[in-house]
């Protein structure tokens, strides 16, 4: 499990490099629009020649990317296993064979766009929205004396960031530009759907899942970028960026659990939340556990943490107009 330093770092890092770059590109552009700038007649300035000049730019610019987002997820990853790892300790004891494994939850996908208002030719302010999904499967077989059991996990985490940052270009040539930027985010829609499953081989079967969408108070996560862009033409461009992310947001208020079997009807349990611990011989195995709402957990259980920091590749293109 990593610790939330190392999670900080991810952004801070990432924040670091924006500020080196922006440091150098804001005070160069300063000077570049001092100097370009066409002098007012009594505080007037005449429109039209401003946009036909050399030196104008465009003031609104749009941002369109997506691409591969990375996700840390620790605690997710440690209670979404749970059938995994006491198969696997079965195995190590020398009960069966275990084949395949539980596939921690990292990789997905995200895109969104980007509304940008230049305060000059290097440095913007921009508002965006963008939607991120971030989901894994897994496979196993436990078989002992001729039996079987087939394993089966799912889990997702999908959030929609509505981001407040700012954007620098620091040009590299006539077309080439080294971007930069950095801001916050407001996580909307945070979800988290986990399923474990145990298909036997006489037929019977049995699946366990939670979800999780209610949420307290707002959830705010940093990230910072470094990319370039090349301009297709004055109003065209192409990127691609690296974007570090902080997003490690607290449990959920209530979430609901619905284990089902072949053998049963639904057993439906809505509460809190929390990751137990259980010794096993020489061994501890972590699993997640519902609290009826109203209920006492456990002085050793604890709540889980919903961590989006990580990392994005992506690339788009960015339209000014």
């Amino acid at each position: 499990m990593r610790s939330s330093s190392k999670n900080l770092a991810i952004a801070l890092a990432a924040l670091f490099v924006a500020w080196l770059v922006a440091a150098p590109a804001v005070a160069a552009a300063a000077e570049t629009w001092k100097a370009a700038k066409p002098p007012a007649f009594l505080g007037f300035q005449d429109d039209e020649e401003d946009a036909d000049a050399p030196d104008a730019f465009s003031r609104l610019s749009l941002k369109l990317y997506g691409g591969y987002s990375h996700v840390l997820a620790a605690d997710v990853n440690a209670g979404s296993d749970y059938y995994f790892e006491i198969l696997e300790v079965y195995a190590a004891e020398g009960f069966g064979t275990f084949t395949g494994g539980y596939k921690p939850l990292h990789g997905g996908y995200n895109f969104g766009a980007d509304l940008i208002y230049q305060l000059t030719p290097s440095l913007g302010i921009g508002l965006g929205v963008g939607y991120m999904r971030n989901s894994k499967g897994s496979l196993a077989t436990w078989a002992i004396e001729g039996d079987e059991v087939v394993l089966t996990a799912d889990a997702a985490l999908t959030a929609m960031p509505v981001r407040l940052g700012l954007f620098l270009d620091f040009p590299l040539g006539d077309k080439l530009d080294l971007t930069a930027g950095a801001g916050a985010a407001y996580y909307a829609g945070l979800k988290f759907r986990g399923a474990q499953g145990l298909d036997f081989d006489d037929g019977d079967w049995m699946e366990m899942t939670v979800e999780g969408s209610e949420r307290s108070g707002v959830d705010i996560g940093f990230h910072g970028s470094l990319g370039f862009e090349y301009k297709l033409s004055p109003k065209l461009g192409f990127f691609v960026e690296a974007v570090g992310r902080y997003a490690k947001f607290k449990n959920f208020e209530t979430v609901t659990g619905i284990q089902e079997s072949s053998g049963g009807v639904p057993d439906t349990t809505e509460g809190k939340l929390y990751l137990a611990s259980y010794d096993f011989d020489d061994y501890e195995i972590d699993g997640f556990t519902i609290v009826e709402t109203g209920g006492t957990p456990d002085p050793d259980y604890r709540e889980p943490k919903i961590d989006l920091s990580g990392f994005s590749l992506q690339a788009g293109f960015r339209i000014r107009f």
